[in-house]
Protein backbone atom coordinates (compact mmCIF):
# COMPACT_ATOMS: atom_id res chain seq x y z
CA UNK A 1 0.00 0.00 0.00
CA UNK A 2 2.67 2.49 0.76
CA UNK A 3 4.32 1.48 -2.64
CA UNK A 4 0.66 2.31 -4.20
CA UNK A 5 0.36 5.57 -2.67
CA UNK A 6 3.78 6.91 -3.48
CA UNK A 7 3.43 6.09 -7.17
CA UNK A 8 0.05 8.41 -7.03
CA UNK A 9 2.10 11.47 -5.59
CA UNK A 10 4.82 10.95 -8.51
CA UNK A 11 1.84 11.02 -10.97
CA UNK A 12 0.90 13.52 -9.47
CA UNK A 13 4.06 15.83 -9.19
CA UNK A 14 5.30 14.88 -13.27
CA UNK A 15 1.21 15.92 -14.70
CA UNK A 16 1.81 19.04 -12.52
CA UNK A 17 4.77 19.55 -14.21
CA UNK A 18 4.03 19.58 -17.51
CA UNK A 19 1.16 22.03 -17.32
CA UNK A 20 0.63 24.37 -20.32
CA UNK A 21 -1.61 26.63 -22.06
CA UNK A 22 -5.48 26.04 -22.00
CA UNK A 23 -8.86 26.34 -20.51
CA UNK A 24 -11.29 24.18 -19.70
CA UNK A 25 -15.18 23.14 -18.99
CA UNK A 26 -15.57 23.38 -15.09
CA UNK A 27 -18.12 22.73 -12.58
CA UNK A 28 -18.99 23.71 -9.01
CA UNK A 29 -20.90 20.24 -8.16
CA UNK A 30 -17.41 18.12 -8.65
CA UNK A 31 -19.33 15.20 -7.04
CA UNK A 32 -21.97 15.40 -9.31
CA UNK A 33 -19.48 14.99 -12.61
CA UNK A 34 -17.62 11.94 -11.12
CA UNK A 35 -16.51 10.59 -14.88
CA UNK A 36 -15.32 14.36 -15.81
CA UNK A 37 -13.51 14.28 -12.81
CA UNK A 38 -11.73 11.42 -13.14
CA UNK A 39 -11.89 8.29 -15.39
CA UNK A 40 -10.44 6.00 -12.17
CA UNK A 41 -14.18 6.74 -11.03
CA UNK A 42 -15.79 4.75 -13.87
CA UNK A 43 -18.21 1.87 -12.65
CA UNK A 44 -17.54 2.88 -8.63
CA UNK A 45 -21.01 3.39 -7.08
CA UNK A 46 -23.45 1.27 -5.02
CA UNK A 47 -25.37 0.21 -7.86
CA UNK A 48 -25.67 -1.62 -11.14
CA UNK A 49 -25.59 1.24 -13.32
CA UNK A 50 -26.42 4.83 -13.00
CA UNK A 51 -26.83 8.00 -15.06
CA UNK A 52 -27.00 11.46 -14.62
CA UNK A 53 -27.26 15.06 -16.27
CA UNK A 54 -26.11 18.37 -15.42
CA UNK A 55 -26.87 21.78 -16.32
CA UNK A 56 -24.27 25.12 -16.16
CA UNK A 57 -25.07 28.80 -16.50
CA UNK A 58 -22.32 31.06 -15.86
CA UNK A 59 -21.21 34.92 -16.13
CA UNK A 60 -24.96 35.20 -16.91
CA UNK A 61 -24.46 39.35 -15.81
CA UNK A 62 -21.78 39.86 -18.42
CA UNK A 63 -23.55 39.95 -22.40
CA UNK A 64 -24.24 36.37 -23.07
CA UNK A 65 -23.93 33.64 -20.06
CA UNK A 66 -21.83 30.65 -20.91
CA UNK A 67 -23.59 27.74 -20.53
CA UNK A 68 -23.06 23.49 -19.92
CA UNK A 69 -24.95 20.75 -20.72
CA UNK A 70 -23.37 17.17 -20.33
CA UNK A 71 -25.21 13.54 -20.11
CA UNK A 72 -23.28 11.03 -18.91
CA UNK A 73 -23.42 7.19 -17.10
CA UNK A 74 -21.22 4.37 -16.17
CA UNK A 75 -21.74 0.30 -15.14
CA UNK A 76 -19.34 -2.23 -14.22
CA UNK A 77 -18.53 -5.98 -15.10
CA UNK A 78 -16.97 -8.40 -13.27
CA UNK A 79 -15.61 -11.52 -15.67
CA UNK A 80 -14.77 -14.58 -13.89
CA UNK A 81 -11.29 -14.76 -15.22
CA UNK A 82 -10.56 -11.76 -12.80
CA UNK A 83 -12.11 -13.41 -9.68
CA UNK A 84 -14.00 -11.55 -6.88
CA UNK A 85 -11.34 -8.63 -5.62
CA UNK A 86 -11.25 -7.04 -9.61
CA UNK A 87 -13.91 -5.18 -11.59
CA UNK A 88 -13.70 -3.06 -15.00
CA UNK A 89 -16.02 0.04 -15.27
CA UNK A 90 -17.59 1.06 -18.61
CA UNK A 91 -18.67 4.16 -19.01
CA UNK A 92 -18.97 7.16 -21.87
CA UNK A 93 -19.94 11.44 -21.14
CA UNK A 94 -21.28 14.27 -23.71
CA UNK A 95 -20.71 17.47 -23.12
CA UNK A 96 -21.54 20.85 -25.18
CA UNK A 97 -20.32 24.39 -24.29
CA UNK A 98 -21.64 27.32 -25.20
CA UNK A 99 -19.57 30.74 -24.55
CA UNK A 100 -19.96 34.07 -25.25
CA UNK A 101 -20.93 36.71 -27.90
CA UNK A 102 -19.15 34.83 -30.59
CA UNK A 103 -21.06 31.71 -30.05
CA UNK A 104 -17.66 29.46 -29.35
CA UNK A 105 -19.35 25.72 -28.63
CA UNK A 106 -17.49 22.67 -27.96
CA UNK A 107 -19.30 19.54 -28.10
CA UNK A 108 -17.12 15.91 -26.76
CA UNK A 109 -18.13 12.73 -26.76
CA UNK A 110 -15.83 11.03 -24.53
CA UNK A 111 -15.32 6.62 -23.81
CA UNK A 112 -14.29 5.55 -20.66
CA UNK A 113 -12.98 2.49 -18.50
CA UNK A 114 -11.57 1.55 -14.96
CA UNK A 115 -9.58 -0.88 -13.47
CA UNK A 116 -10.12 -1.60 -10.05
CA UNK A 117 -8.44 -3.84 -7.96
CA UNK A 118 -8.99 -4.63 -3.86
CA UNK A 119 -6.42 -4.33 -1.48
CA UNK A 120 -8.43 -6.83 1.27
CA UNK A 121 -10.40 -9.69 1.33
CA UNK A 122 -13.68 -7.72 1.15
CA UNK A 123 -12.77 -4.50 -1.47
CA UNK A 124 -13.02 -2.56 1.34
CA UNK A 125 -10.24 -0.92 0.46
CA UNK A 126 -9.50 -0.71 -3.54
CA UNK A 127 -7.46 1.52 -5.76
CA UNK A 128 -8.58 2.15 -9.52
CA UNK A 129 -6.57 3.38 -12.45
CA UNK A 130 -8.90 5.32 -15.15
CA UNK A 131 -8.51 5.91 -18.92
CA UNK A 132 -10.73 7.81 -21.63
CA UNK A 133 -10.84 8.23 -25.15
CA UNK A 134 -13.03 10.78 -27.68
CA UNK A 135 -13.85 13.29 -30.24
CA UNK A 136 -13.89 17.07 -29.55
CA UNK A 137 -15.35 19.52 -31.88
CA UNK A 138 -14.75 23.23 -31.78
CA UNK A 139 -16.54 25.33 -33.73
CA UNK A 140 -17.39 29.71 -33.64
CA UNK A 141 -19.36 31.99 -35.45
CA UNK A 142 -17.02 33.93 -37.06
CA UNK A 143 -19.34 36.59 -37.89
CA UNK A 144 -20.54 37.63 -34.67
CA UNK A 145 -16.67 38.75 -34.13
CA UNK A 146 -15.98 42.49 -34.58
CA UNK A 147 -12.07 43.53 -34.55
CA UNK A 148 -10.27 46.36 -34.04
CA UNK A 149 -9.44 46.98 -38.04
CA UNK A 150 -13.28 47.42 -38.59
CA UNK A 151 -13.09 50.36 -37.02
CA UNK A 152 -14.40 53.36 -39.16
CA UNK A 153 -12.25 56.35 -37.75
CA UNK A 154 -14.59 58.91 -40.21
CA UNK A 155 -17.92 57.85 -38.73
CA UNK A 156 -16.14 56.72 -35.22
CA UNK A 157 -18.03 53.36 -35.75
CA UNK A 158 -17.03 50.18 -35.92
CA UNK A 159 -18.51 48.78 -39.45
CA UNK A 160 -18.41 45.04 -40.25
CA UNK A 161 -20.65 45.08 -42.72
CA UNK A 162 -18.70 46.86 -44.99
CA UNK A 163 -14.95 46.71 -43.34
CA UNK A 164 -12.99 43.34 -44.05
CA UNK A 165 -11.86 41.54 -40.42
CA UNK A 166 -8.50 40.75 -42.29
CA UNK A 167 -8.20 38.08 -40.15
CA UNK A 168 -7.04 35.08 -42.24
CA UNK A 169 -9.42 31.89 -40.23
CA UNK A 170 -8.56 28.27 -41.35
CA UNK A 171 -11.96 26.74 -40.41
CA UNK A 172 -15.00 27.79 -38.26
CA UNK A 173 -15.10 24.05 -36.86
CA UNK A 174 -12.14 21.82 -36.01
CA UNK A 175 -12.02 18.17 -34.28
CA UNK A 176 -9.29 16.54 -32.39
CA UNK A 177 -8.85 13.29 -30.23
CA UNK A 178 -8.50 13.65 -26.92
CA UNK A 179 -6.98 11.34 -23.77
CA UNK A 180 -7.38 11.44 -19.93
CA UNK A 181 -6.36 9.42 -17.02
CA UNK A 182 -6.69 9.12 -13.68
CA UNK A 183 -5.91 6.97 -10.26
CA UNK A 184 -7.96 6.52 -6.89
CA UNK A 185 -8.09 4.90 -4.27
CA UNK A 186 -11.20 4.08 -1.99
CA UNK A 187 -11.07 3.17 1.71
CA UNK A 188 -14.26 2.06 3.89
CA UNK A 189 -12.66 2.06 7.33
CA UNK A 190 -15.62 1.42 9.07
CA UNK A 191 -19.50 1.37 9.59
CA UNK A 192 -19.16 5.33 9.86
CA UNK A 193 -16.29 6.58 7.91
CA UNK A 194 -15.12 6.02 4.47
CA UNK A 195 -12.63 8.23 2.26
CA UNK A 196 -11.45 8.17 -1.28
CA UNK A 197 -8.42 10.34 -2.84
CA UNK A 198 -7.72 10.82 -6.95
CA UNK A 199 -5.65 12.24 -9.36
CA UNK A 200 -5.97 12.62 -12.69
CA UNK A 201 -4.79 14.37 -16.14
CA UNK A 202 -6.81 15.50 -18.74
CA UNK A 203 -5.64 16.41 -22.37
CA UNK A 204 -2.44 14.54 -22.23
CA UNK A 205 -2.10 14.56 -25.33
CA UNK A 206 -1.95 18.09 -25.91
CA UNK A 207 -4.21 18.42 -29.05
CA UNK A 208 -4.01 20.95 -31.25
CA UNK A 209 -6.67 23.48 -31.45
CA UNK A 210 -6.44 27.05 -33.61
CA UNK A 211 -8.84 28.29 -35.68
CA UNK A 212 -5.97 29.60 -37.61
CA UNK A 213 -4.04 26.31 -38.25
CA UNK A 214 -1.56 27.47 -35.89
CA UNK A 215 0.45 23.76 -35.11
CA UNK A 216 1.85 25.28 -31.62
CA UNK A 217 -1.39 26.76 -30.08
CA UNK A 218 -2.11 23.35 -28.15
CA UNK A 219 -4.88 22.50 -25.84
CA UNK A 220 -3.06 22.81 -22.37
CA UNK A 221 -2.72 19.33 -19.75
CA UNK A 222 -5.29 19.62 -17.29
CA UNK A 223 -4.53 18.26 -13.42
CA UNK A 224 -7.56 17.86 -10.81
CA UNK A 225 -6.67 16.47 -7.55
CA UNK A 226 -9.53 15.56 -4.99
CA UNK A 227 -10.23 14.47 -1.69
CA UNK A 228 -13.42 13.37 -0.26
CA UNK A 229 -14.97 12.13 2.91
CA UNK A 230 -17.79 10.51 4.43
CA UNK A 231 -19.09 10.42 8.09
CA UNK A 232 -22.08 9.29 9.28
CA UNK A 233 -22.98 11.44 12.42
CA UNK A 234 -25.97 9.32 13.14
CA UNK A 235 -28.44 6.95 11.62
CA UNK A 236 -29.85 10.26 10.28
CA UNK A 237 -26.62 12.49 9.93
CA UNK A 238 -24.51 12.22 6.93
CA UNK A 239 -21.34 14.48 6.59
CA UNK A 240 -19.92 14.76 3.26
CA UNK A 241 -16.80 16.87 3.41
CA UNK A 242 -14.53 17.53 0.29
CA UNK A 243 -11.94 19.19 -1.68
CA UNK A 244 -10.65 19.68 -5.53
CA UNK A 245 -7.74 21.37 -6.50
CA UNK A 246 -7.97 22.03 -10.22
CA UNK A 247 -4.76 23.80 -12.53
CA UNK A 248 -4.55 24.31 -16.32
CA UNK A 249 -2.44 26.63 -17.99
CA UNK A 250 -0.62 28.15 -15.10
CA UNK A 251 -4.90 29.11 -13.86
CA UNK A 252 -5.56 27.29 -10.33
CA UNK A 253 -8.77 26.90 -8.36
CA UNK A 254 -9.66 25.38 -5.04
CA UNK A 255 -13.00 24.43 -4.66
CA UNK A 256 -13.55 23.17 -0.92
CA UNK A 257 -17.13 22.58 1.11
CA UNK A 258 -19.46 19.79 2.44
CA UNK A 259 -23.12 18.58 2.21
CA UNK A 260 -24.79 17.34 5.16
CA UNK A 261 -27.28 14.72 4.11
CA UNK A 262 -30.62 14.51 6.34
CA UNK A 263 -32.31 11.24 6.28
CA UNK A 264 -36.14 11.43 7.05
CA UNK A 265 -39.07 9.08 6.02
CA UNK A 266 -38.89 8.47 2.61
CA UNK A 267 -36.81 10.97 1.60
CA UNK A 268 -33.10 12.58 2.02
CA UNK A 269 -32.69 16.47 2.21
CA UNK A 270 -29.12 17.89 1.06
CA UNK A 271 -27.92 21.61 2.39
CA UNK A 272 -24.43 22.27 1.99
CA UNK A 273 -21.77 25.63 1.69
CA UNK A 274 -18.98 25.63 -0.29
CA UNK A 275 -16.47 28.05 -1.80
CA UNK A 276 -13.79 28.63 -4.57
CA UNK A 277 -11.71 29.96 -2.95
CA UNK A 278 -10.90 33.54 -3.92
CA UNK A 279 -14.32 33.82 -6.09
CA UNK A 280 -17.32 32.28 -5.17
CA UNK A 281 -19.26 31.32 -2.24
CA UNK A 282 -21.72 28.18 -3.52
CA UNK A 283 -24.67 27.49 -1.31
CA UNK A 284 -26.37 24.09 -2.31
CA UNK A 285 -29.45 22.45 -1.71
CA UNK A 286 -30.92 19.03 -2.62
CA UNK A 287 -33.37 16.25 -2.57
CA UNK A 288 -32.75 12.63 -2.90
CA UNK A 289 -35.89 10.14 -3.28
CA UNK A 290 -35.16 6.17 -3.74
CA UNK A 291 -32.59 5.76 -6.58
CA UNK A 292 -32.96 9.82 -7.64
CA UNK A 293 -30.57 12.47 -6.16
CA UNK A 294 -31.49 15.89 -7.58
CA UNK A 295 -29.05 19.22 -6.63
CA UNK A 296 -29.00 23.07 -7.13
CA UNK A 297 -26.44 25.30 -6.45
CA UNK A 298 -25.30 29.04 -7.05
CA UNK A 299 -22.20 30.75 -7.04
CA UNK A 300 -22.36 34.48 -5.69
CA UNK A 301 -19.32 36.04 -6.80
CA UNK A 302 -17.11 37.83 -4.12
CA UNK A 303 -14.15 38.01 -5.96
CA UNK A 304 -12.79 41.90 -7.08
CA UNK A 305 -15.27 41.34 -10.14
CA UNK A 306 -18.34 41.64 -7.64
CA UNK A 307 -19.41 44.54 -8.11
CA UNK A 308 -19.60 44.00 -12.02
CA UNK A 309 -20.84 40.92 -11.55
CA UNK A 310 -23.83 42.35 -8.95
CA UNK A 311 -22.52 39.32 -6.95
CA UNK A 312 -24.04 36.77 -10.04
CA UNK A 313 -21.97 33.80 -10.69
CA UNK A 314 -23.37 30.76 -12.29
CA UNK A 315 -26.09 28.38 -11.59
CA UNK A 316 -25.79 25.10 -11.45
CA UNK A 317 -28.00 21.81 -11.43
CA UNK A 318 -27.77 18.29 -11.68
CA UNK A 319 -30.05 15.74 -11.52
CA UNK A 320 -28.76 11.59 -10.95
CA UNK A 321 -30.17 8.32 -11.19
CA UNK A 322 -28.56 4.70 -9.66
CA UNK A 323 -30.26 0.97 -11.04
CA UNK A 324 -29.72 -0.80 -8.53
CA UNK A 325 -31.39 -4.69 -9.39
CA UNK A 326 -32.50 -7.45 -7.40
CA UNK A 327 -29.58 -9.63 -5.84
CA UNK A 328 -32.14 -12.36 -7.43
CA UNK A 329 -32.48 -11.23 -10.74
CA UNK A 330 -29.05 -9.27 -11.07
CA UNK A 331 -25.80 -11.73 -12.52
CA UNK A 332 -23.80 -8.30 -11.86
CA UNK A 333 -21.21 -8.66 -8.50
CA UNK A 334 -21.60 -5.37 -5.90
CA UNK A 335 -17.56 -5.01 -5.30
CA UNK A 336 -17.82 -1.86 -4.12
CA UNK A 337 -18.61 -1.00 -0.55
CA UNK A 338 -19.91 2.02 0.71
CA UNK A 339 -21.56 3.30 3.74
CA UNK A 340 -25.13 2.42 4.62
CA UNK A 341 -27.49 5.59 5.14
Amino acid sequence: MLKFFGKLLIFGFVFASFMVSGQDIHYTQMYSTPLYVNPAFTGNHECDFRAGVNYRQQAASFTIPFETYSAWGDTRVQPGFLGRRSWIGLGGNLYYDNAGDGALKKIQGMFLTAFSQGFNSDNSLYGSLGIGFGITNRSVDINKFIFGNQWDGTRLIFDPDNIPSGESFESSSIFYMDFNIGLSVHHLINNKWLYEIGISGSHINQPVESFYGLKDNKVGMKLIVSATAQHLLTKKILLKPEAYFVTQQGVQETIVGGNVVFGLSGVKLIGGLWTRIGRDIMPTVGLEYDTFVMTFSYDVNVSTQRIASEYQGGFEFSLIKRFCYSTRTSTKSEPCKFLEF
